[in-house]
């Protein structure tokens, strides 16, 4: 109740004091924008806009990083992680409309449309298949229609806290959607308030450029039209992929777990209103694994540092990876 109160005080605040914060972020904005001037990647034109793609490392196999809902900057986002794993694979980033520095198209965003520009945006770079797919959070769901659509394509699925088809379906309130994720978040860019954003972890995994990069990136991209739409979207594409068969391709899982919930058993704990939701979460990708391990290798790795677990643990979770790729391709 505290925080809730805390938490309508500080909109309040914000509100009253926008009409000073709006033109002193502009002028901040104007100062700043020489850091996101410079490009992280190459700009490819992809269904007539363009595309931001990071391309780095060799290897045999390519992995290509896809995105969780909101994520300011998909390139400095997985960095940490594949800055591991460049030694021994090709990275690629593609940043998908709406992220990173990648034009805004204010365009309908359903999932397949997506799939397709990430199949249009490698073709044009001339980077075969099959690949690897590292999806952080919805970007799950990208991956196991492009599994579906494309099955020999994938060669494997490496879910960070990764939307499946059999997880829980998200009963979204739309209107909630559009106070929060459209109308306030861009509201925090137009102040300037998502500069003081907390960074989970990536604070201290970049350079204080790329994080200044990230922040103003936030400013530019927060709120914006195309991944509210990409929510629009979800419950479409998660019903369509639970009416195809599931994929089958080898995955590797890592998954959230609190850690009052360990081996399928819960410990004593101070009760949220989430728990139900966590424990179902973890259920399903147990699930998933055991029902592709019956046809491919299959593995699951249980993390307590949270949904972007990838900004924490990136030096464990590239071994991790490595280990599985190397059990998938001997």
């Amino acid at each position: 109740m505290k925080e809730n109160i805390k938490d309508i005080l500080e909109k309040v605040v914000l509100f009253c004091l926008s009409p000073v914060l709006a033109p002193v972020n502009l002028l901040v904005t104007a100062k700043n924008r020489k850091y996101i001037k410079k490009p992280l990647g190459q700009f490819i034109t992809v269904s007539g806009h363009k595309m931001s793609v990071y391309v780095t490392g060799r290897g045999e196999h390519t992995i290509v990083f896809l995105p969780g809902l909101w994520r300011t900057c998909p390139i400095l986002d997985f960095k940490p992680l594949f800055s591991q794993l460049e030694d021994e694979y090709r990275i690629v980033v593609p940043e998908k409309y709406g992220y990173g520095q990648s034009d805004i198209v204010k365009e309908n965003r359903d999932f397949e449309t997506i799939v397709e520009q990430y199949r249009e945006a490698l073709s044009k770079l001339e980077i075969k298949p099959p690949y690897i797919l590292c999806a952080h959070s919805l970007s799950g769901h990208d991956v196991q229609l492009w599994e579906q659509k494309y099955p020999e394509e994938v060669e494997a699925f490496i879910g960070l806290d990764a939307n499946i088809a059999n997880c829980p379906e998200i009963d979204f309130n739309y209107k909630h959607l559009w106070w929060e994720d459209r109308f306030l978040e861009r509201f925090y860019a137009i102040t300037g308030y998502i500069r003081t954003a907390d960074l989970y972890g990536l604070d201290k995994a970049l350079s204080k450029e790329e994080v200044r990069v990230i922040k103003e990136l936030a400013v530019r991209n927060n709120g914006n039209y195309d991944c509210y739409s990409e929510e629009l979207n979800y419950l479409a594409a998660h019903k369509l992929i639970n009416s195809r068969p599931l994929p089958t391709q080898p995955t590797l899982q890592f998954v959230d777990t609190p850690e009052w919930y360990q081996d399928g058993v819960m410990k004593p704990h101070k009760k949220d209103e989430w728990d139900d939701h966590m424990i179902t979460w973890v259920k399903a990708h147990q699930e998933y694994v055991d029902y592709v391990a019956s046809v491919s290798p299959a593995r699951i790795i249980h993390r307590s540092t949270g949904h972007v677990m990838h900004h924490y643990d990136y030096v464990e979770m590239a071994e991790e990876i490595k280990e599985f790729l190397r059990e998938v391709f001997p």
